[in-house]
């Protein structure tokens, strides 16, 4: 029979992964969100991420907890990408336009990001809109702060090319 003093910890898990939920869940979603172009499968890559954190059960491994979640997205949305691609065959017949109204630019940030290859992608989102520092990234992918400096000059470089493919103007 399960004491007070067994549960209080299943509790304090429990409020631990609450509090993790509530902090990271709207960033993660953004995040993989562009990464993914698709709201649908980044609402399911964040709950498979809390899902994929919650089974390691190691919450002394959680230091920084927003740079693990992120790493566990960014490998969550890399093995979605490597899935899609395995199922290119099928053919696409579009989306439906989102009734709320798509803002052109994002859109076009959307179709170049997805042009990139995901380690770009990936790396200038984590930089540039979920504000991580490149030695923050570089222990996320467990690379030197050097490759990512790199990712981030090629990626820049990509990004414009793309951009400028799908009818974006950088000037």
């Amino acid at each position: 029979m399960r004491t007070a003093e067994s549960a209080a910890p299943a509790i304090i898990v429990s409020s631990y992964w609450s509090a993790l939920y509530a902090d990271y869940a709207a960033p993660l979603a953004s995040f993989l969100r562009k990464l993914t172009g698709d709201p649908e499968v980044a609402r399911e890559l964040v709950q498979e991420t809390f899902v994929r954190a919650i089974r390691t059960g190691r919450e002394a491994e959680v230091r920084s907890g927003r740079a693990w979640l992120f790493r566990i997205a960014g490998n969550l949305a890399r093995d979605h990408e490597r899935r899609r691609h395995v199922l290119r065959f099928v053919p696409f017949t579009g989306r439906e336009p989102d009734p709320t109204g798509i803002d052109p630019d994002a859109d076009l940030v959307h179709r170049a990001l997805r042009q990139l290859p995901t380690t770009l992608s990936r790396t200038l989102l984590l930089h540039y809109d979920a504000g991580f520092s490149r030695r923050e990234i570089a222990d996320m992918d467990g690379v030197t702060e050097e490759a990512v400096k790199a990712r981030l000059a090629r990626g820049r470089q990509a990004f414009a090319q793309a951009f400028e493919r799908v009818g974006g103007d950088l000037r």
